[in-house]
């Protein structure tokens, strides 16, 4: 599990006399298939520029090798021509390179990214991922579980953290509460004030109170309580296309049509992280939206 420590700079909130950090996570893009949605990907990218927000990368940035593709590749990799092999790295080099292009507007914004099940291992060992990180000029927070601490400082003695865990999902279900199954589990064992995970396509969340009990430096009980966001970040891909078909001119479905999975709504969703004086001490306050 890769943790980082970020600082990030806040902006005045739209709604509360206070300032506030906004994220837009991004993931499950699957640039190459048929129903990715790269306009409403760059309109979304546009406003989350325009608005100050960070992002968090979320896996399955392009439509390629899965983990069952990439063994049964593996498999045979030693019986193909090296020339095959550089035409493969070739073109996923080239898709690498076209996904950063779209991204670019958001160079240096990114809280880390972690991979998702669809990514492309080149002959060198960096992957389609790796190398999208470093376009992004951002930190690659490996293939499972990550963590991004945010650390606020005011008047240089007084600090505070928000905690984001994210990763990019695995074996959810089709039902509000299965998607969140993983992250409810998690949140049992993990603290943070946010968790996140991809893969789902769909946008669920819900909200766990935490309180906790402290004591002042002149020795008084306080309360303190927050609630803490559990959320599956949305896509790009469109599940159902009319008239779609195959490269032989043929009425063809996607994976999500075949296996007549629900179509979830396309876009992510927005997170206010804001922190608040108090006493003191720094204090964190979570807002959520729907994009």
């Amino acid at each position: 599990m890769e943790i980082k420590v970020w600082r990030p700079q806040t902006v005045r909130s739209w709604t509360l006399p206070m300032r506030e950090v906004r994220i837009l996570p991004i993931g499950d893009i699957h640039f190459g298939a048929a129903g990715c949605d790269l306009d409403r990907l760059r309109r979304h990218l546009r406003w989350g520029v325009k608005n100050g927000c960070y992002f968090v990368g979320m896996g399955d940035y392009l439509d390629v090798a899965s983990p069952s593709n990439r063994r049964a590749l593996k498999s045979i990799s030693g019986g193909l021509y090296e020339s095959v092999r550089e035409m493969m790295d070739e073109k996923m080099a080239e898709n690498t390179d076209k996904v950063a292009r779209i991204l670019a507007p958001t160079k240096g914004r990114w809280l880390g990214l972690v991979s998702g099940h669809h990514l492309w291992e080149f002959e060198d060992g960096s992957t389609t991922d790796t190398r999208l990180a470093s376009k992004l000029e951002t930190t690659y927070m490996g293939d499972g579980a990550a963590m991004a601490v945010l650390h606020f400082v005011y008047k240089k003695h007084i600090h505070g953290y928000a905690k984001i865990w994210y990763h990019h999902g695995v074996g959810m279900g089709s039902t509000p509460t299965g998607r969140l199954s993983k992250l409810i589990g998690i949140s049992k064992t993990f603290f943070a004030h946010v968790y996140l995970a991809g893969h789902s396509h769909a946008k669920v969340h819900d909200r766990e109170p935490w309180i906790d009990v402290g004591v002042t430096p002149q020795g008084n009980v306080r309360w303190k309580s927050t609630d803490r966001i559990r959320a599956t970040t949305g896509g790009f891909l469109k599940g159902y296309k009319m008239g779609s078909k195959n490269p032989h001119g043929y009425p063809a479905a996607g994976y999500v049509e075949k296996a007549a999975m629900p179509p979830t709504a396309l876009g992510g969703v927005l997170l206010y992280i804001r922190p608040r004086i108090r006493e003191g001490r720094v204090e964190i306050d979570l807002g959520y939206q729907d994009g």
